[in-house]
């Protein structure tokens, strides 16, 4: 491709995205309640009872990505998930985004974690409850399930609210060619 085609790409490009072709991502700063976490039944602990030490007042904060897809669907992009559940880890390198869905006329995200030896199942569901004029609300579901006697933590989900106010940032997007 020469120089005059390179400059004609890139302004088609920059003219469609000044038509409204398609909304650019909605970054988000969020607020995760940690709280529930604290506060687990003895169920979630191998031993039958919970730690006593507790932190309060404190969330986890976060910077998410949000943007329209094709067929009415929506990505997320939340980075790497990392929780404890009691003795068991909700732990999933997410890639780089999670795809939409609908479930009970609410969007929802939904990424699952498969393991074996033993049958480990960990499961992160983001629901948004409200999504307009700059924020998000919604709930953040945990879950751990394994079936097997060696190696299983108990089984044990949570539920974790969080809100986010949309921020603005200027996207740059690098795309380089690394072909040989």
């Amino acid at each position: 491709m020469n120089l005059r085609s390179t400059l004609w790409a890139v302004a088609a490009v920059m003219v469609g995205g000044t038509m409204g072709c398609g909304e650019q991502p909605k970054y988000y700063r969020v607020a995760i309640d940690r709280a529930p976490l604290d506060n687990l039944p003895a169920s979630c602990y191998r031993s039958g009872t919970p730690p006593t030490e507790k932190t309060n007042n404190v969330v986890d904060v976060a910077q998410w990505v949000l943007w329209d897809g094709v067929e009415d669907r929506q990505y997320l992009q939340v980075g790497d998930i990392n929780y404890s559940l009691g003795d068991a880890s909700v732990r999933i390198t997410t890639g780089d985004a999670i795809v939409s869905s609908e479930v009970d006329k609410k969007t929802t995200f939904t990424v699952e974690r498969t393991q074996t030896d033993p049958a480990r199942t960990t499961r992160v569901t983001y629901t948004l409850d409200k999504e307009s004029m700059g924020t998000l609300e919604g709930t953040l579901s945990l879950s751990y399930s394994c079936t097997g006697t060696t190696g299983c933590a108990p089984n044990c989900d949570a539920s974790l609210h969080f809100v986010g106010r949309q921020v603005d940032a200027d996207s740059m997007i690098v795309v380089s060619n690394t072909a040989g």
